[in-house]
């Protein structure tokens, strides 16, 4: 199992909804189809491929299902493979913070992410991938932090920007 945790200063509920619509982004890419955020619930499943390490090869077609989804707290999919190989991702968004909180409100995430491979061929290089992962998946934390500070950075421009026509457009109505 690889196990990663970063503490945020964002609101749980953005970063969940910045996860789900990463997920559906991913359905519509890989299937074509579109689901709405109110559709997406425990169950949903789709296939994807995969891309492998090995020349030549298109990748592995798994099948995604949604094990476990209570908004804004944990995200896991099961990814499964052939020949009874699966891996198991979650995600894991506690409070540490009261919501308001004049200092920002601030989340842990943990991210796991744990294997069930088969093939004998596969431990050793698993243990290996595992050491790798581990920092990508902190890398992965910081850019999924920043992205949602972004965002709420850019709704909040829109929202000005709104206002401001709205009560420009007032003012001058008046002249």
């Amino acid at each position: 199992m690889v196990k990663a945790s970063r503490v945020m200063n964002v609101p749980a509920q953005a970063l969940f909804d910045m996860l789900i619509e990463s997920v559906i982004y991913d359905i519509k890419q890989s299937t074509g189809k579109t689901v709405r955020p109110a559709n997406f619930k425990k169950g949903t499943n789709y296939r994807k491929r995969i891309k492998t390490n090995a020349k030549g090869q298109k990748g592995v077609s798994v099948k995604v299902t949604v094990t476990e989804l209570e908004s804004p707290r944990i995200y896991e999919a099961k990814f499964e493979g052939g020949n009874d190989s699966y891996t198991v991702i979650r995600y894991e968004i506690e409070q540490l913070s009261e919501e308001g909180d004049q200092d920002g409100d601030y989340i842990r995430v943990t991210y796991t992410e744990d294997y069930n491979d088969v093939s004998k061929l596969a431990k050793p290089v698993r243990g290996f991938q595992k050491l790798i992962a581990k920092n990508n998946f902190k890398r992965t934390l910081k850019g999924m932090e920043e992205s949602v500070k972004e965002n709420m950075k850019l709704k909040e421009e829109r929202a000005a920007e709104k206002e401001n026509a709205k009560n420009g457009d007032s003012s001058s109505d008046g002249e």
